[in-house]
């Protein structure tokens, strides 16, 4: 019975109400019986389907093309199969084509008519595998249509479809795959991209979704994959929630691969899952996360791709992926020292950060005064910094602390080369360039003042002011005693 349900559950659309004289529903203009030659065009647009079509019922249509008379069972299944002889009986009473037609009269009919029919399917008309499909069959009748063969990117089996047959054209409904999610930050804040500095724990989660038909599945099974940069080391602290709550690791397998810096998360089953307080069903989220820190390999944009392996056939083992990725960004700061008009050499910066007590800490080393003109700190995250010149070249005026606030908005961009579009706000003092992630500044250092040394001409000075002061003074002196004498 459970394999029944699982047949059951394939339905995509249903047009079926049968009687001992069956009206046909079409779509066109009414085919000359006389030519027993009839297209079913299925309008998916996506290319690499196979559909096949399987005829049900047979029988005489009329000349208007509506009516289907002496129904028999159809050349696509095998109505002599001794377990289909069964069922039928036991749901109709019979196993005559006729009597089980004229019991089918409403969609929630046929539904339980394709539970039983659909295991005993035999030979049938193929598409080929690409849209527009397009099945011509020779025989009018009733069909059931079943994708076959889907892509094995971002699709699943889709439901059968039940048609009566003149001319018919479907309209399926889209695959039903689980949604798939990949995030970076944390909660609250996770997003497609966003900006850490090197050294950061960066957290990420990836997010699998259970598709609306994942109740048609006896087993269904997720595989998540992650294969991290050269950017980021894998801290290996993985853990996996149901519906919000944490589940065992015994309830998945996890590997990981050191040499591509990857790893995998596979639950073999999700309906065997056992997680109290959860019903796990169509729109269960299964949440992957684990964190890697930013290390010196990283460069302005950290690219991290990640993708979802699914069950994708009720009937089989056969599987879809689909995927997500994010970004991080980090920033630089380019610093340049002059005397205000020349390249100056001799210098030594600290950048310092503050962090959310207000508080100032070192985030880059200190550069050794020496040749150096220009200073790169690389591997910034956004936030509010202080520049300072730890060493001033000799002869030159300490320069002033230089605070500023990296201020900058990552978003995603399929058209951009790095896949990120990256506005750093206006820093005063700086240069922002556009879509980059580097800020620049001009950091100027004035010669000090000049003194006077003591072999200069102030010592001299003061000698030749000396010698005439003294001169000054023998003179008066000498004055003095002649006119005391004479008197």
């Amino acid at each position: 019975m459970r394999k029944m349900k699982k047949i059951a559950s394939l339905m995509m659309a249903l047009v079926m109400v049968l009687a001992m004289s069956v009206t046909a529903f079409a779509s066109g203009e009414t085919p000359d019986p006389a030519e027993e030659s009839y297209t079913i065009t299925i309008n998916n647009a996506v290319d690499g389907y196979v559909y096949t079509a399987y005829q049900i019922f047979d029988g005489d249509l009329s000349e208007d093309g509506k009516t289907l008379s002496n129904v028999t069972w159809g050349s696509g299944i095998d109505s002599t199969n001794d377990e289909l002889v069964a069922a039928l009986t036991a749901k109709y009473g019979s196993a005559d084509a006729a009597t089980v037609a004229a019991k089918i009269v409403t969609t929630e009919d046929a539904a339980a008519f394709a539970e039983i029919i659909g295991t005993y399917v035999t030979t049938g008309t193929a598409s080929g595998n690409s849209s527009p499909y397009s099945i011509a069959v020779t025989d009018p009748g009733y069909y059931l249509v079943i994708n076959t063969t889907v892509p094995t990117t971002d699709s699943a089996y889709t439901d059968y479809i039940l048609e009566v047959v003149t001319d018919v054209e479907v309209n399926p409904k889209a695959a039903d795959v689980p949604g798939f999610e990949k995030e970076v930050g944390t909660t609250g804040g996770a997003a497609t991209s966003t900006d850490y500095a090197i050294g950061d724990d960066v957290p990420f989660t990836l997010t699998a979704t259970l598709p609306q038909g994942y109740s048609a599945y006896e087993t269904y099974k997720l595989v998540f994959s992650d294969t991290l940069s050269e950017g980021l080391t894998f801290n290996e602290d993985v853990k996996v929630t149901v519906g919000g709550v944490e589940i065992s690791k015994s309830d998945y397998t996890y590997s990981y691969d050191v040499t591509s810096n990857s790893f995998t998360v596979t639950i073999e089953d999700v309906t065997e899952l056992a997680v109290e307080g959860v019903t796990i069903g169509a729109g269960t989220e299964i949440v992957v996360s684990y964190s890697a820190t930013l290390n010196d390999n990283a460069g302005s944009v950290v690219e991290n791709d990640a993708s979802l392996s699914y069950s994708n056939d009720p009937n089989s083992s056969s599987t879809g992926t689909t995927g997500d990725k994010t970004y991080v960004v980090t920033f630089t700061v380019v610093v340049n020292k002059t005397d205000g008009t020349n390249a100056l050499a001799g210098a030594a910066f600290t950048l310092y950060t503050k962090d959310e007590a207000g508080n100032y800490t070192v985030v880059a080393g200190t550069f050794e005064a020496g040749e150096t003109t220009t200073f790169n700190f690389n591997g910034l995250a956004a936030g509010d910094y202080m520049l300072v010149e730890s060493t001033t070249p000799d002869g030159y005026n300490t320069a002033a602390p230089v605070y500023f606030t990296i201020n900058a908005a990552v978003t995603e961009d399929a058209d951009s080369e790095t896949g990120v579009t990256v506005h750093i706000t206006d820093i005063d003092g700086f240069t922002t360039n556009d879509l980059t992630t580097t800020v620049t500044t001009t950091v100027v250092n004035n010669a000090g003042s000049s003194l006077p040394s003591t072999g200069g001409i102030g010592t001299t000075i003061f000698y030749v002011v000396g010698t005439v002061l003294v001169l000054g003074a023998a003179v008066v002196l000498i004055t003095r005693r002649r006119m005391s004498s004479e008197a």
